[in-house]
């Protein structure tokens, strides 16, 4: 697959920490999927995390996990029991190629523990984008371009961190064909998108174009669109001041009521309270 300079578009990164003393059972335990990938690194205490439902697994303090958009996450924050304390940093990010894939979809799976000669890696970058992000001109156009040349180390060494793992990017020719469908839907978020209007922008008939998707993506096309939807609305939350009715008017919602109910269902907050959340940065 060649690549060119404007192939691959960073779409959203936010680095954070925190630090834990007193764990009450309510705040110990996260519940949780985002539309972004996270790396996060335990510095003191433990991660005991769940992904897709899939069995736990004990992320150690100097190791760190690794989690695709959108998947239910069952995440739990463990004391260092000599200091009672638990503190972490971590990245959520995204990146998109040929402006319509996820990053994520370039791999058929993502390890979920990352040993700690790697992490400690992803944590300097974690730690220099905060240095960033915490400076006075954060929003100057110097900053925008340290966060962005940060990003695009943090998605090199992602991708030679998976090459150490035996795992290559790859896009399914099947996906290719499908592209126009994806860049066309991403393009749209406001208009009403039936599957007949999408599968002739594959030149498929429906049937065959709603299976193919389905077997490509796991998702049928207009649950597919839903999710892009909100994925861009998140988006929304998080950089503006736009009221839930205009954020649900421009993703494509019948409205605000409708938004809202689809968010909860997906993140599992509503958007007022995700917009909320966000404001002090990602908690993992």
């Amino acid at each position: 697959m060649i690549f060119s300079t404007d192939s691959v578009r960073l779409t959203f990164v936010e680095p954070g920490k925190g630090e834990w003393r007193i764990l009450r059972k309510d705040n110990r335990i996260h519940r949780k999927a985002v539309p972004h990938i996270i790396i996060a690194q335990p510095t003191e205490g433990q991660y005991r995390i769940s992904c897709g439902g899939g069995n736990a697994e004990l992320i150690s303090t100097g190791e760190a996990f690794l989690t695709a958009p959108n998947l239910p996450l069952v995440i739990e924050h463990l004391l260092n029991p000599k200091t009672e304390r638990m503190k972490s940093r971590w990245i959520h990010f995204n990146f998109v190629v040929f402006d319509a894939i996820g990053l994520a979809s370039l791999f058929e799976e993502l390890p979920l523990r990352i040993e700690t000669r790697w992490a400690e890696q992803f944590g300097g970058i974690a730690g220099k984008m905060l240095i960033v992000r915490q400076s006075t001109d954060s929003q100057s156009i110097q900053s925008v371009a340290q966060m962005n040349e940060l990003a695009f180390s943090l998605l090199r060494l992602l991708l030679e961190y998976l090459a150490d793992k035996g795992i290559t990017s790859r896009i399914n020719p099947g996906i290719m064909r499908l592209l126009p469908v994806l860049e066309y839907a991403r393009r749209h978020p406001d208009q009403k998108l039936e599957v007949a209007d999408l599968a002739k922008k594959a030149n498929l008939s429906v049937p065959r174009f709603h299976a193919e998707f389905k077997r490509l993506f796991g998702d049928s096309p207009l649950e597919h669109v839903r999710k892009m939807r909100l994925a861009k609305a998140s988006d929304m939350l998080r950089s503006g001041s736009l009221s839930l009715e205009e954020i649900a008017k421009q993703t494509g919602f019948c409205n605000q009521f409708h938004f809202s109910r689809e968010f909860k269902k997906c993140y599992g907050s509503s958007p007022s309270v995700f917009r909320r959340n966000v404001a002090g940065g990602p908690v993992v």
